[in-house]
Protein backbone atom coordinates (compact mmCIF):
# COMPACT_ATOMS: atom_id res chain seq x y z
CA UNK A 1 0.00 0.00 0.00
CA UNK A 2 3.17 2.12 0.74
CA UNK A 3 4.02 2.00 -2.88
CA UNK A 4 0.62 2.42 -4.01
CA UNK A 5 0.33 5.66 -2.13
CA UNK A 6 3.71 6.68 -3.03
CA UNK A 7 2.90 6.38 -6.73
CA UNK A 8 -0.24 8.41 -6.93
CA UNK A 9 1.43 11.06 -5.34
CA UNK A 10 3.84 10.97 -7.75
CA UNK A 11 1.17 10.49 -10.48
CA UNK A 12 -1.36 13.12 -9.53
CA UNK A 13 1.29 15.74 -9.40
CA UNK A 14 2.47 14.96 -12.52
CA UNK A 15 -0.97 14.86 -14.32
CA UNK A 16 -1.67 18.13 -12.31
CA UNK A 17 1.37 19.45 -14.28
CA UNK A 18 0.22 18.84 -17.05
CA UNK A 19 -3.16 20.37 -16.93
CA UNK A 20 -1.48 23.31 -15.56
CA UNK A 21 1.11 23.52 -18.11
CA UNK A 22 -1.88 23.28 -21.04
CA UNK A 23 -3.57 25.74 -19.16
CA UNK A 24 -0.80 28.37 -19.09
CA UNK A 25 -0.29 27.53 -22.65
CA UNK A 26 -3.90 28.68 -23.53
CA UNK A 27 -2.90 32.23 -22.08
CA UNK A 28 0.05 32.46 -23.85
CA UNK A 29 -2.36 31.50 -27.01
CA UNK A 30 -4.30 34.73 -26.02
CA UNK A 31 -1.19 36.51 -26.20
CA UNK A 32 -0.04 35.27 -29.38
CA UNK A 33 -2.78 36.66 -31.42
CA UNK A 34 -1.48 40.25 -30.81
CA UNK A 35 1.70 39.55 -32.44
CA UNK A 36 -0.27 38.56 -35.85
CA UNK A 37 2.97 36.10 -37.16
CA UNK A 38 2.71 32.91 -38.43
CA UNK A 39 5.79 31.76 -37.16
CA UNK A 40 5.05 32.43 -33.90
CA UNK A 41 1.50 30.65 -34.07
CA UNK A 42 3.18 27.74 -35.66
CA UNK A 43 5.91 27.73 -32.65
CA UNK A 44 3.10 27.37 -30.02
CA UNK A 45 1.35 24.60 -31.41
CA UNK A 46 4.94 22.52 -31.81
CA UNK A 47 5.81 23.54 -28.21
CA UNK A 48 2.29 22.38 -27.08
CA UNK A 49 2.29 19.18 -28.61
CA UNK A 50 5.93 18.37 -27.38
CA UNK A 51 4.90 19.24 -23.79
CA UNK A 52 2.13 16.81 -24.25
CA UNK A 53 3.94 14.06 -26.02
CA UNK A 54 7.15 14.05 -23.20
CA UNK A 55 4.37 14.22 -20.15
CA UNK A 56 2.37 11.20 -21.93
CA UNK A 57 5.26 8.97 -21.89
CA UNK A 58 5.94 9.45 -17.54
CA UNK A 59 2.21 9.22 -17.23
CA UNK A 60 1.10 6.41 -19.20
CA UNK A 61 4.44 4.41 -17.07
CA UNK A 62 2.90 5.56 -13.69
CA UNK A 63 -0.61 4.97 -14.31
CA UNK A 64 0.29 1.28 -15.97
CA UNK A 65 2.39 0.83 -12.90
CA UNK A 66 -0.42 1.18 -10.67
CA UNK A 67 -2.51 -1.92 -11.02
CA UNK A 68 0.44 -3.81 -11.24
CA UNK A 69 1.24 -3.00 -7.74
CA UNK A 70 -1.95 -3.71 -6.94
CA UNK A 71 -1.28 -7.18 -7.84
CA UNK A 72 1.63 -7.38 -6.69
CA UNK A 73 -0.21 -6.73 -3.09
CA UNK A 74 -2.86 -9.27 -4.33
CA UNK A 75 -0.16 -11.71 -4.78
CA UNK A 76 1.29 -11.72 -1.04
CA UNK A 77 -2.26 -11.29 0.10
CA UNK A 78 -2.58 -14.44 -1.30
CA UNK A 79 0.63 -16.21 -0.23
CA UNK A 80 -0.14 -15.16 3.29
CA UNK A 81 -3.74 -16.53 2.98
CA UNK A 82 -2.14 -19.65 2.16
CA UNK A 83 -0.01 -19.18 4.84
CA UNK A 84 -2.39 -18.53 7.04
CA UNK A 85 -4.54 -21.27 6.18
CA UNK A 86 -1.71 -24.21 6.80
CA UNK A 87 -0.68 -22.76 9.53
CA UNK A 88 -3.75 -22.91 11.91
CA UNK A 89 -7.11 -24.82 11.86
CA UNK A 90 -10.66 -23.47 13.27
CA UNK A 91 -11.87 -20.16 13.71
CA UNK A 92 -8.23 -18.99 13.43
CA UNK A 93 -8.05 -20.31 9.79
CA UNK A 94 -11.03 -18.35 9.30
CA UNK A 95 -10.04 -15.34 10.28
CA UNK A 96 -6.38 -15.26 8.44
CA UNK A 97 -8.82 -16.25 5.70
CA UNK A 98 -11.32 -13.20 5.88
CA UNK A 99 -8.04 -10.79 6.53
CA UNK A 100 -5.84 -11.97 3.49
CA UNK A 101 -8.64 -12.05 1.47
CA UNK A 102 -9.46 -8.86 2.38
CA UNK A 103 -5.56 -7.54 2.14
CA UNK A 104 -6.04 -8.72 -1.54
CA UNK A 105 -9.61 -6.83 -2.11
CA UNK A 106 -8.05 -3.58 -0.50
CA UNK A 107 -4.60 -4.21 -3.40
CA UNK A 108 -6.25 -4.36 -6.00
CA UNK A 109 -9.05 -2.16 -5.32
CA UNK A 110 -6.30 0.63 -4.13
CA UNK A 111 -4.43 -0.04 -7.70
CA UNK A 112 -7.33 0.62 -10.01
CA UNK A 113 -8.38 3.77 -7.93
CA UNK A 114 -5.35 5.25 -8.70
CA UNK A 115 -4.73 4.17 -11.83
CA UNK A 116 -8.32 4.98 -13.82
CA UNK A 117 -9.07 8.54 -12.11
CA UNK A 118 -5.58 9.88 -13.73
CA UNK A 119 -6.06 7.91 -16.98
CA UNK A 120 -9.28 10.25 -17.64
CA UNK A 121 -7.26 13.15 -15.90
CA UNK A 122 -4.56 12.26 -19.34
CA UNK A 123 -7.55 12.09 -21.39
CA UNK A 124 -9.06 15.45 -20.74
CA UNK A 125 -5.38 16.94 -20.82
CA UNK A 126 -5.55 15.31 -24.41
CA UNK A 127 -8.72 16.60 -25.18
CA UNK A 128 -7.68 20.05 -24.31
CA UNK A 129 -4.27 19.99 -26.20
CA UNK A 130 -6.04 18.85 -29.02
CA UNK A 131 -8.48 22.35 -28.11
CA UNK A 132 -6.03 24.57 -28.18
CA UNK A 133 -4.17 23.18 -31.57
CA UNK A 134 -7.29 23.71 -33.19
CA UNK A 135 -7.70 27.18 -31.90
CA UNK A 136 -3.75 28.08 -33.05
CA UNK A 137 -4.78 26.43 -36.12
CA UNK A 138 -7.24 28.79 -36.91
CA UNK A 139 -5.69 31.34 -36.02
CA UNK A 140 -3.04 30.96 -38.13
CA UNK A 141 -5.37 30.69 -40.79
CA UNK A 142 -6.98 33.73 -40.40
CA UNK A 143 -3.51 35.29 -40.59
CA UNK A 144 -3.03 33.32 -43.69
CA UNK A 145 -6.06 35.29 -45.12
CA UNK A 146 -4.68 39.16 -43.95
CA UNK A 147 -1.26 38.49 -45.26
Amino acid sequence: MVAIITLSIFLYARCFHLLLSLWQQHERDDAAESFERRENLRREAEDLRDTFRRQRLALGALIAAAPLLGLLGTVSGMVRTFESLSSTTGQKSMAGLASGISEVLVATESGLAVAIPALMLVALAHWQMHRRIQKLNTLERQLEGIA
